[in-house]
């Protein structure tokens, strides 16, 4: 599955939509939402509560399914792909960053980070050489052997940060990343996700309700009657 020009969009979504069924009817979420963002761009997606901006974050990341509509990814359909391709697809080229943090308190930093590159076929070795990596980047070197019970909130979600990053996908989608940190570790965070952002070129889009991580996107849009509007 080959990506797409590196002056092409890297995601584009076209006339999404997404409807769920309730005892009292069907409820739109996503009403012919479309979205179009470059390759190693940062965006933001804001609005209330419940107006569907995880649901759209998961259709992005190819967890669910759109009703109607098209996604492509680096130029490509992934929903063409068959159920283990399009896992690995996403084990190899989407990484995600969740308000909780969803490590596995039994393992190390280290171990938790290589998770997806041991999914993604990596002898042990290989995996936690990777993993030793990228949480040596984002300041975790000192903590490889600890266990999550161990680590601090901030330290906790940037082992989930490291965990996304470790595969080097192309496109990081962050759900409220620091919606459960205090004001001052969350800003680390925020500053650390725009440095990787810069660094690794790799396309970024986070739902969030923090005014001043929206602020440090290049894009920002707010999700309005199911669909998407630009701010700037």
């Amino acid at each position: 599955m080959s990506d797409a020009p590196e002056n092409a969009p890297y995601v584009q979504a076209e006339d999404i939509t997404k409807v769920y069924a309730k005892d009292a009817g069907e409820v739109p979420v996503l009403t012919g939402l479309s979205l179009s963002v470059s390759a190693g761009q940062s965006m933001a997606v804001v609005g209330v509560s419940g107006i569907g901006k995880s649901t759209l974050l998961h259709i992005l990341g190819t967890l669910d399914h759109p009703d109607a509509g098209a996604l492509l990814l680096g130029g490509k359909n992934p929903f063409a792909l068959s159920g283990p391709e399009l896992s690995a697809f996403r084990n190899r080229t989407i990484g995600f960053v969740f308000q909780f943090h969803h490590l596995l308190p039994e393992f190390s930093a280290l171990e938790n980070a290589a998770i997806p590159a041991r999914i993604g076929g990596h002898s042990r070795s290989e995996a936690e050489a990777m993993a030793a990596r990228i949480l040596e980047r984002v300041g975790l070197s000192h903590r490889l052997t600890h266990r999550v019970g161990e680590l601090s909130g901030g330290e906790q979600q940037r082992v989930a940060v490291a965990r996304a990053l470790v595969m080097e996908p192309r496109l990081l989608l962050a759900d409220e990343p620091t919606g459960n940190l205090d004001k001052k570790t969350a800003r680390g965070i925020h500053e650390l996700l725009c440095e990787l952002n810069e660094e690794k070129r790799m396309t970024m889009i986070l739902v969030t309700h923090n005014p001043e991580l929206a602020g440090m996107m290049s894009r920002q849009v707010t999700l309005v009657d199911g669909k998407a509007v630009e701010e700037r």
